[in-house]
């Protein structure tokens, strides 16, 4: 090949070459993943979601990517306050709007800082005295709506918690009827305001409740299990969300549980609105007074007026359709081989029912690690066995009458799980 044209074809490759790797622009994300927005790649008028699972994102000459974040941005300071912005990479460096930086970019966004609220108004699952709280936060002067909270003040414990339960790239972030309330007096310092307690055998008066829980050390822990759910949102709230957990029915069946959950709406892409509590109290036998090997069971209660309870259970109603509308129930006991069975599961067991339970399902009835029983919401609605669930309506009795003058029509009240609401629980409101 004559040397000239060899030349020539290799100026041309080295200028076409350094045309390509001088582009040097990096968008650089905060370790703390909580700080980090979302990236999204420009193309045409529609944006794709950029997945990276490192702290920096190579652009690309001319490329323009759109930084989003779920609060808002918090550094560079120029652009504090805004939403989202879009960087383009020129040369060596990174132009927004009229601003150009360096080719290495630092970005992170405000942290996501929920308040809790006084609720403006009860609400339809949590009649008064309990207190109806909802955990939000002021956004572009409205307010988005974490989770909403019922709270049992003379028992300085959660009755239940109404939130969402997502996949991590879904857009329904946080319980939609939750818009039917308004906050009103804000909650300041919650962990000092919610102080977490711890039992120790000393707290129980009665000798022999404080002998049996020698034997089975309850631990205070969140009703939230789920790790993203808490790492993400419910991590710093105090004593609020918390409860006092039998060990072996927190790290066995019931984390198993969790687990099959997750898994379930990762891979099926399912979106739950879920409504989790407690209910009833634990009880220990007690032989007192009583002849031969008869017992009866007296209520485990410390430090005046807490209760550990009985039941842990999350109602579980599929937003898409796509999932089960199911109240999944765990036993908080380490008593119940002193309980008749048909006393503790007080439905039709469905949980075999479950596809999506399969791989957690095989121990549910190992009582060492907890019993867990799935009941249809219908059944549990019907026999009012659980504190704070949605109750059915009072059904009416059709009777033979003359036809009804006319008169206003009756307006019937739903609550915020889509259920009539019940005359109790109006009068309530």
């Amino acid at each position: 090949m004559d040397f000239k044209i060899f030349s020539l074809l290799t100026l041309i490759f080295c200028s076409y070459s350094v045309t390509h790797v001088s582009c040097d622009c990096y968008i650089t994300l905060d370790q703390n993943e909580s700080l980090r927005p979302k990236l999204y790649r420009n193309i045409g008028t529609r944006k794709a979601l950029v997945h990276t699972e490192s702290l920096s994102y190579r652009l690309n000459e001319n490329e323009v990517i759109t930084v989003d974040c779920e609060t808002r941005v918090l550094r560079p300071s120029q652009f504090a306050g805004k939403r989202s912005i879009n960087c383009k990479c020129s040369g060596n460096y990174i132009y927004i709007d009229n601003h150009n930086f360096n080719s290495h970019f630092l970005i992170w966004c405000d942290a996501v800082k929920w308040n809790l609220y006084e609720s403006s108004k009860p609400f339809s699952w949590c009649p008064k005295p309990l207190a109806s709280y909802l955990l939000a936060r002021p956004l572009n002067k409205i307010y988005e709506y974490l989770a909403a909270v019922c709270y049992n003040f003379d028992q300085q414990q959660i009755l239940n918690l109404h939130y969402a339960a997502e996949y991590q790239t879904s857009l329904y972030l946080y319980p939609n009827r939750l818009q039917n309330y308004s906050p009103s007096v804000e909650i300041l310092d919650i962990p000092n305001k919610f102080i977490p307690h711890r039992i120790n055998p000393s707290h129980f008066k009665n000798a022999e409740v404080r002998e049996w829980m020698q034997f089975s050390q309850y631990e205070n822990h969140s009703l939230i299990q789920d790790p993203i759910l808490y790492r993400k949102s419910y991590g710093k709230l105090g004593g609020l969300l918390e409860l006092d957990w039998w060990p072996n029915l927190r790290l066995g069946n019931w984390r198993l549980y969790e687990r099959a959950l997750r898994e379930h709406i990762e891979a099926d892409k399912a979106i739950y609105d879920i409504l989790a509590g407690t209910s009833h109290i634990v009880g220990v036998p007690s032989f007192e007074g009583a002849c031969g090997e008869n017992y009866t069971m007296v209520s485990v209660q410390y430090s005046d007026n807490k209760y550990i309870p009985m039941y842990v259970w999350q109602y579980l109603k599929s937003v898409k359709g796509n999932g089960t509308d199911v109240v999944v129930i765990g036993v908080n006991s380490a008593f119940v081989d002193f309980y008749k069975e048909e006393k503790l599961i007080f439905c039709t067991d469905i949980c075999h029912k479950i596809d999506w339970l399969k791989s957690a399902r095989s121990s549910f009835r190992y009582k060492s690690l907890g019993l867990i029983f799935c009941c249809d919401a219908k059944e549990v609605k019907k026999a009012q066995h659980l504190e704070g669930f949605p109750l059915p309506i009072k059904p009416v009795v059709a009777v033979a009458q003359l036809p009804p003058l006319p008169s206003n029509p009756v307006i019937v009240k739903y609550d915020d799980f889509n259920e009539p609401i019940t005359e109790d629980y109006a009068d309530s409101e």
